[in-house]
């Protein structure tokens, strides 16, 4: 088989997820407090797109770990992460596609968010990258995200009762966990784009 390097496109997948994510928790979120339509209809039209990144997410990263595509144990600290996120993207759409509670992918999500933060946490600790900083960055954004994907979808499941009995840690866990989201997002968008040029020239 050919060597086939696909680090920057598998990044901007994982970009893109966090973005997608990013836009629809915040979509329903406004559309809720504007009242102008049904909050349930945007987090629907979100599931098609998510239930395909999650898709290309798993696909691509099975595929990654069966090949080794990358530098030797790179493989297994970016395609594990990888293979699990795309996991809960597919969790959630599918959640979301048969109309059941969103906590339990939620919880999924916290415990892919603390392996995350493992991973990250090792990869940075023996230098396995020439960009550690970037490296720790993107594991921890993504793995606080995780986490705390487990209180957002909660709300979600909670919503029609909130305004009832608000509780301010429900917006600081949404604050904190867009804060999370977007970074993770922009640096996985980064480091795609810092790498195509390279690994375009890597491959024959």
């Amino acid at each position: 088989m050919p060597y086939i390097d696909n680090l920057a496109f598998s990044l901007f997948l994982i970009s893109f997820a966090g973005f997608l994510l990013l836009y629809t928790v915040a979509s329903m979120y406004f559309v809720y407090r504007s009242r102008k339509s049904d909050y349930e209809e945007h987090l629907l039209g979100a599931m098609g797109p998510m239930a395909v990144v999650g898709s290309i997410m798993t696909v691509s990263s099975l595929w990654g770990q069966f090949t080794w595509p990358l530098p030797g144990s790179y493989n297994i600290l970016f395609y594990d992460p990888m293979l699990a996120f795309g996991i809960v993207v597919l969790s959630f759409a599918l959640s979301i596609k048969f109309n059941v509670r969103l906590e339990y992918s939620g919880f999924l999500g916290l415990l892919v968010g603390i392996m995350t933060l493992l991973y990250g946490w090792q990869g940075y600790s023996i230098g396995l990258t020439q960009a550690p900083i970037a490296l720790l960055g993107l594991y921890l954004c993504y793995g606080a995200a995780g986490i705390l994907a487990y209180p957002v979808s909660m709300i979600a499941d909670r919503l029609p009762g909130l305004k009832k009995n608000p509780w301010f840690g429900w917006y600081i866990c949404l604050v904190l966990f867009w804060l999370a989201l977007l970074a993770a997002s922009l640096v996985a968008g980064y480091i795609g784009m810092s790498a195509i040029g390279g690994h375009l020239l890597s491959t024959p």
